[in-house]
Order: structure tokens, then C-alpha cells, then sequence
């Protein structure tokens, strides 16, 4: 193989060279194309051919430049292609088989399984209208085998993989030695057989797989361009047998191919980035057999220069970033901050906009404690204001980008006034078209032609909210391009986000591996004050969140119950140990920081937990035993705490102090009897006596509203009116799909997340949740606040009364008419702002009666301001 590649660096060279022209070239041609197609009049014969060659070349300008808008142009094309040309037509299989390869692409794109169904379905129409004997059938077949293995690659489903080695099998068979495709045959054909070898673990196929890369080899030119990824792809069949039988040789034979494949692909090639982090893995696998330093310093540049490229894959590139990241640290590298900063910037990106909200949830697992590790390396460094905006940059990173969509874009409306509208314009119909695919995506029970007609609409809506999220793409990138306008709608610098702790001390809790540390943020104070927790540990933290299950025990999860007099020791555990371990551990060392020394003098703390932490109860925090009376022990002798997600949820907007003219509509949502869950008899208690509260203060000038069927519907439709809102019925926490979580409503439905999120409202006022479990969140992905708290804050409301986990029906009427008559006490209308103390005030009111155990009161807390 060296001596017919001799001129390998020439080789290189020359696809470089190549490529770049091929680019000029293909973006010269779509233009000349696009020419002679808008001058081809509908029903001439010469407009699928021309269309089809139009996005032809958008493909390939997308396979080349990674630019979404193209491959969805070429979709677009490609379709017109399909629908313009009668059955029977002798170019129908071409532009099926066309059509089937950019439904594939797109797929591996964005990883839709309607895309592959629709490919399969494509290339499955391809090789049935293509005759025996025809020279495109083993085209045909062959893409069909590989929309085929894509499956299998992404439901598992075996037969799958036999019948995309079936359809490769028979390609090969029907090509010549020396055919020009035949390399591209054979190289997928050895990927099938290694994966199925991965499956069987039959040593036939990985032999098989080995001996079909090699002959793709062989027979491709030294100066193809395909050359690369068949290297890549041998490389990767030789690892797999160096893993399965030890032998070094394979090893350095996989290194070996897999760096040449690296040096014949051209700067800025979109598969570049998966090559070099193989290499790197490869090289990984050596070091840890032989131990060889000078291979870690290789793996560092490998995953790093994948990692930084501006194209390829997004996934490739983060976990290239997470590696490189990896290996820094085993040498404590001067890089790793560099690489921390590189993958803090690629994590939203994993979370594109584009897709549907359960998918970028899924993606985001992918880097779930990176961003407190990333603080942490930081505060090593001593970089605490860096700290701060990394843990704001990749934190509730869905709700950041929807907070986003609904900005008003001040700044850049005075400088650019049409882009901003553009913007605007672009956001809002993001918004919708996301909502609209969310409600599509529902389950409900269908006709099987209503299904298909779902299914159609969602692959309608799907296309159109990857166009919208593809244009506001561009133009972001165009507005960045203005002066002063490069970091638009990016990291916000600490200048800017201390700003949002404009009613109190915002307290950042990080805990990562191997420190945790409270950072906190003053609006007057132009740094960070950086307080090591020096006693506490992650797996100190870790454990408290155990003891809180324990404790809880069936708390957490039931729908219902009055637990009054549950024990404060469960299964040797209790709750003074876990809250005086908090007060130690954490608060007392934050308080000190902060001077707050004297018991009464209340002022508002907002704690913004991460990891851990946000499942612990900071702000009930304290010595609760008979020996540490008197004040001045617990958290709540000192300041009156609100929890938030993040800096930024708690800007206030331009218009928030100008006060209202109008009355203040209030509504509130009781259980209805229809929810399919079991009564709760204190729901019309508490109700009852809102409506009291509300009738003794006339002045205040406060309407109830209430809802008279309790659907999903008509609650929104009422949630629209209404400056305030009180839901007094059975709430959950969803642990199979966070965001399906809700308030449950009649007819067995919910008022999910989804729908509330996609509410638009001014934005203000309070949300007070008396029901279970809308504060708890997600534990594999603690830091995006998955909860339903968190989806009213979002949803405009600027503060939320919530539940940590289940509550007591018959405390919480309580609860409310004391949160209700402390806001309502001066007759004037009242101030949602005023909701935290209020609600401080009711829960030490509570604790200090006896009625009420740990776990009854101990839920309630106030997010937001």
C-alpha cells in the first residue's frame, strides 16, 4: 500500500486544493443552476432533470460546508424532482434513490426517524422500479442497505443488519472488479460485518469485515477522495480486533491507517473532526496499555484541534471536548481551562433550537456535570468571574434560549432597528411552530387515518421549525457581525449578570468532584465573593440527598397525604442531622461572608443550587433541638430565602416597577372532580378561604377568577387573562419524561410544562402551586430545573410559590390564607414581590405552632423574585 501511495503528502496537498475549488465550484454551479431552473417553465421536460441536479449540488455543498439551509434546499428540490416525474418515467429511481440519499443525510444530521423512514422508503422505491441487469441497481441497493444499517444503528432491530449485508452482498455481486463504486460497496459491507461481529461476536465477521476494508483499499486511487473515511473505517475494524484478541500489531496497524486518514483530509472537511478524536482514542488505548507519555501530549492536540474545528458533527466535537478535558487533567495540562471553555461553548449547541424539546433534554445528558466541573477548574485558577458566567452560560440551557426568543432586543432595535425586527419577527414564530410540534407530538388515543394525518402534520411542522431555527441561525451570525455586537446573545459577561441581584445577595452553590464552593453575586460590588466550602464535599453533598430520600421515604412520590406526626428519624437517619450538616457545611459560612449577623434583620437571599444541592433543603437550613432555641441558629433567623434557576430569571423587565391601573385579576384552579385522582377534601377549604381574604380586602381590588370545567383549555384561556395564579389540586413530577410533568386537570389531562412555557404574558406576578411536587426537578439533569416552578418563571410569572415533593391536604389551606392575608394586609393591591416574606412568614407560623413535622412544612419554597 506505501509503495502505490508514495506521494502521500503530495496527494493531501492536492485534495486540499481540490476541495477548495470543488467548493467554489459547486456554490458557482447551484448559481448558474438555479438560473436555467427559474427559466424552465413549469411542465417543460427538462425541469426535473434540472431540479434534480440543482439539489444535487446543494447536497454536496452541504456535505462539504455543514450549512443546514442547504440540505434542506436540496430536500426541497429533490421532492419537486419526484412529484414532477410520472411512474414509469426511466429516471424515476434516480431521483427517488437521490431523494433517499438527503433524507438519509438529514437524518444523520439531526437524527429524525421520520427522515429514515422516509429514506428507507425511497431507496426501497429505487431498487423496485430499477430493472435486473440495469447498471444503477447496485446504486440502488447499496443506499438501500445503508438507510437499512442506520436503523439498526439507531432501533437495534438485527434484522436490519441482515438485510443491509443481504443488499450489500448483492450490490457487490453486481459491480465489476474494477468499477469505480465498487470500493464504497465493500467498505460499507466491512462496516456491517464488524457490527455485526459486535452483536454475534462471531469471529467470521470481524475476519470478513477486516478483508472487506482491506480489498476497498486496494482497489480505491490513492487520490480519491473517498480514500480518508475507507482508512478510517479499516482503522476501526482493526481496533475492534485488537480489543477482542490483544495483539499489538492490530493495534498499531489501526494507528497507523488512522493517521494517514487524517493526513490525506483537507482543513476544514466536516468528517475532519471524527477522524482526529478516532486517532485520539486510538492513541488513548495505546497509552493505557504501554504507558508511553508522549502519546497523552498527542491525544491533548488530537481532541482538541476536533473539538475547536468550526464544522462537523456537534456531538462529535463536545465529546471531543469531554475527552480532551479528560486527558488535561490526568497531566494537569496548561490546555484544560481552554478546553473547559471550548465545551462550556459547544453545549448549548448540542440543544439546537431546531429540535423538539425532549431531544435537546436528551442531548444535554450528554454533558450534565460539565459546567461545575468547568467552575471548579476555574476557581482553581482563580478565575471566580469566569465561575460565574460559565455555570450562567451552560445552565438551564432550554430555558435560557426560550427566555431569549422572547426578548425585546433593546439594543440592538436603537442600532439596527430592521434586524431586530427580523428577529423579533423570526423568535415569535419559533416559538409557535414549537409549541405547535409539542402538542402534535402529545400521545392521544387516534383512528388510524387521524395517526396519519398527525404523523404528516409533524413531519410538516417539524420542517418548518427546522427553517425557522436554520434562518435565525443566519441571522445571528449576520448581527454579529456588527460592531459591538460580537458577544449578541451569547456568554453575557459578569458586568452584566450582577446586575440581577438587584433585591438581594444571588448565592451560586457548585459542587463538583473533588470542591464545592459558594459564589455570590452583589449588584454593587464589581467581583465575585468566592467562600470555599472547606468542610463540605461532593460526596458529602451526595449523601445528604440519600439521607433526604430516606427521610422522605414515600414523601416524594405519593400524590397525596396527610403525614402530621411522620417521625423526624427514619432509618437511623433525621432531619437535625441533615439541616445542622447544611448549616455548618453551607449557610453559616455564606451568612458569615456576607456579615448577616443579627437574628430579625431579614433580608431577601436568593440561593441558586447546582448538582446535589438542588435537591436539598437550604432554606430550611438549622439546629432545630431543644438546646438551640432561642435565635439565631437557622437560616430562617436571618434572611427570608427564594431559590432561583438562574442570574438571569431574575433581571427585572424595563416596565416592572411602573405599577398597575387596573384591578388585579387573580385565578384560581381547584381539583376538578374528573382528574381520575383520588378527592382532596381541603382543596375547597383552601379556595374558600382565598375568597375570604380576598372579600376583607375590598380596597385592594383584586377579581377572582375561577375555572368552571377545569380542562387544559380553559385554564390557559383564563391563565391569559389573569395577573396572578392559584392551583390548589394534585401535581406531578413525571420521572420517565421530565417534561411531561404537570398540574393534573379534568379529564384525566395535565397542564404540562410544554403548554405552559409556550403561554405568552407580560411579564410579573405571582404563581402559587398548592400541589405536589413542582419544584422537584430532574435528577440526571439537575442543572436545566425541569420542573413546573421553573416553567412558570419562564412563562412570565416573576415569582412562584412551589413544592419541593408531596404536601399535606391538610396543612396546605393554611399555608395559603396566611401567604394570601399578609400580601393582601394593607388593602392596596399587592405586590408579587412581597410573596417570598409572605410566605416565610406563614411556614415559621406553621413550624412554631407543633402542628406540623418536617416533611409537611419543609416543602414549600419561593422561586424567583
Amino acid at each position: 500500500m506505501q509503495s502505490r501511495c508514495s506521494g502521500m503528502l503530495l496527494t493531501s496537498l492536492l485534495i486540499v486544493t481540490v476541495t477548495s475549488l470543488a467548493v467554489f465550484r459547486t456554490s458557482d454551479a447551484i448559481s448558474r443552476q438555479r438560473e436555467a431552473v427559474d427559466l424552465t417553465p413549469q411542465g417543460h421536460r427538462e425541469k426535473p432533470p434540472r431540479l434534480n441536479n440543482l439539489g444535487h449540488f446543494f447536497l454536496a455543498r452541504f456535505q462539504r460546508l455543514g450549512e443546514p439551509s442547504d440540505l434542506e434546499d436540496a430536500i426541497s428540490m429533490l421532492r419537486d424532482v419526484v412529484d414532477l416525474t410520472p411512474h414509469g418515467h426511466p429516471s424515476k429511481p434516480l431521483y427517488l434513490d437521490n431523494l433517499g440519499n438527503s433524507f438519509l443525510t438529514r437524518f444523520d444530521r439531526f437524527v429524525e426517524l421520520s427522515d429514515l423512514e422516509d429514506a428507507i422508503l425511497s431507496h426501497r422505491g429505487a431498487v423496485d422500479l430499477t430493472p435486473h441487469g440495469h447498471p444503477e441497481k447496485p446504486t440502488c441497493l447499496g443506499n438501500l442497505g445503508a438507510s437499512l444499517f442506520a436503523r439498526f444503528g439507531h432501533l437495534w432491530e438485527p434484522s436490519d443488519l441482515e438485510n443491509a449485508i443481504s443488499m450489500l452482498r448483492e450490490a457487490i455481486d453486481l459491480t465489476p472488479l474494477h468499477h469505480p463504486r465498487k470500493p464504497k460497496y465493500l467498505n460499507n459491507l466491512g462496516n456491517y460485518f464488524v457490527s455485526r461481529f459486535l452483536l454475534l461476536k462471531e469471529p467470521t465477521d470481524l475476519d470478513n469485515g477486516i478483508s472487506s476494508h482491506r480489498l476497498a483499499i486496494d482497489l480505491i486511487p490513492c487520490d480519491h477522495p473517498n480514500r480518508p473515511g475507507h482508512l478510517y473505517s479499516l482503522g476501526n475494524s482493526l481496533m475492534v480486533r485488537f480489543k477482542h484478541l490483544g495483539e499489538l500489531g492490530d493495534l498499531e496497524d489501526a494507528i497507523s491507517m488512522q493517521r494517514i486518514s487524517v493526513d490525506l483530509t483537507p482543513r476544514g472537511h466536516p468528517e475532519m473532526p471524527r477522524y482526529l478524536s478516532n486517532l485520539g482514542d486510538s492513541l488513548f488505548t495505546r497509552f493505557e496499555r504501554l504507558g508511553d507519555p508522549s502519546d497523552l501530549e498527542q491525544i491533548i492536540s488530537l481532541h482538541s484541534h476536533a473539538a475547536s474545528a468550526p464544522i462537523g458533527p456537534i456531538g462529535i466535537r463536545f465529546r471531543a471536548s469531554q475527552k480532551w478535558i479528560s486527558c488535561a487533567q490526568r497531566i494537569r495540562h496548561q490546555s484544560l481551562l481552554h478546553a473547559y471553555s471550548v465545551a462550556v461553548t459547544l453545549l448549548p449547541q448540542l440543544a439546537w433550537i431546531g429540535l423538539p424539546l425532549i431531544r435537546r433534554y436528551d442531548e444535554l445528558t450528554k454533558g450534565a456535570d460539565l459546567v461545575r466541573e468547568a467552575a471548579a477548574a476555574a476557581l482553581d485558577s482563580g478565575l471566580l468571574e469566569t465561575a460565574v458566567e460559565w455555570l450562567e452560560q451552560g445552565r438551564s440551557i432550554v430555558w435560557g434560549e426560550l427566555f431569549q426568543l422572547r426578548s425585546s432586543y433593546e439594543e440592538l432595535s436603537s442600532a439596527h432597528p430592521d434586524h431586530a425586527r427580523r428577529l423579533r419577527e423570526l423568535s415569535a414564530a419559533l416559538e409557535d411552530v414549537s409549541s405547535t410540534r409539542e402538542k402534535l407530538s402529545a400521545p392521544s388515543e387516534q383512528t388510524q387515518s387521524a395517526v396519519h394525518r398527525t404523523t404528516e402534520s409533524l413531519s410538516q411542522e417539524a420542517a418548518r421549525h427546522r427553517a425557522l431555527a436554520i434562518a435565525r441561525d443566519k441571522l445571528l451570525r449576520e448581527i454579529r457581525g456588527f460592531p459591538g455586537f460580537k458577544q449578541f446573545l451569547l456568554r453575557r459577561q459578569f458586568s452584566q449578570l450582577r446586575a440581577s441581584a438587584h433585591s438581594g445577595p444571588v448565592v451560586i452553590l457548585n459542587a463538583a468532584e473533588n470542591r464545592c464552593d459558594a459564589l455570590i453575586v452583589l449588584a454593587d460590588v464589581d467581583h465575585v465573593i468566592h467562600v470555599p466550602l472547606a468542610t463540605f464535599t461532593f460526596q458529602r453533598s451526595a449523601g445528604l440527598q440519600n439521607m433526604l430520600e430516606k427521610l422522605l421515604g414515600h414523601a416524594r412520590v405519593v400524590l397525596c397525604d396527610d403525614r402530621k406526626g411522620d417521625p423526624a428519624t427514619r432509618h437511623g437517619v433525621s432531619w437535625e442531622s441533615l439541616l445542622s450538616t447544611l448549616w455548618n457545611g453551607v449557610v453559616k459560612p455564606v451568612l458569615d461572608a456576607l456579615a448577616f449577623s443579627t437574628p430579625g434583620d431579614l433580608s431577601r437571599i436568593f440561593w441558586c443550587p447546582t448538582g446535589p444541592f438542588v435537591f436539598l433543603p437550604i432554606h430550611a437550613s438549622g439546629f432545630y433541638d431543644t438546646q438551640h432555641s432561642e435565635p439565631g441558629h437557622k437560616v430562617s433567623d436571618f434572611v427570608v430565602s427564594s431559590y432561583a434557576p438562574t442570574l438571569s430569571i431574575l433581571a427585572l423587565a424595563p416596565n416592572s416597577n411602573v405599577a398597575p391601573s387596573c384591578d388585579l385579576r387573580l385565578l384560581a384552579v381547584g381539583q376538578p372532580p374528573s382528574d381520575g385522582l383520588p378527592p382532596l377534601p381541603g382543596v375547597d377549604t383552601e379556595l374558600e378561604l382565598i375568597r375570604a381574604v380576598i372579600q376583607n380586602s375590598p380596597s385592594a381590588r383584586t377579581t377572582l377568577l375561577e375555572s368552571s370545567v377545569g380542562t387544559v383549555e380553559d385554564v390557559l384561556s383564563l391563565m391569559k387573562e389573569a395577573d396572578w395564579v392559584h392551583f390548589a389540586c394534585h401535581g406531578i413530577q413525571d420521572a420517565a419524561n421530565p417534561t411531561e410533568s404537570g398540574l393534573c386537570l379534568a379529564d384525566r389531562r395535565r397542564l404540562k410544562i410544554s403548554d405552559i412555557i409556550a403561554l405568552s404574558r407580560p411579564h410579573g406576578g405571582l404563581a402559587f402551586l398548592s400541589a405536589c411536587q413542582t419544584a422537584m426537578g430532574d435528577e440526571r439533569l439537575s442543572d436545566e430545573a425541569i420542573h413546573i416552578a421553573a416553567g412558570m418563571l419562564f412563562a412570565g410569572y416573576g415569582g412562584v410559590i412551589g413544592t419541593m415533593w408531596s404536601i399535606s391536604d391538610k396543612l396546605a389551606p393554611g399555608v395559603a390564607r396566611d401567604v394570601y392575608e399578609q400580601l393582601f394586609r394593607n388593602g392596596t393591591r399587592p405586590d408579587y414581590r412581597e410573596a417570598a416574606r409572605a410566605l416565610h412568614e406563614a411556614i415559621g407560623r406553621l413550624r412554631e405552632s407543633g402542628r406540623a413535622s418536617f416533611v409537611t412544612w419543609l416543602p414549600f419554597i419561593h422561586v424567583g423574585l
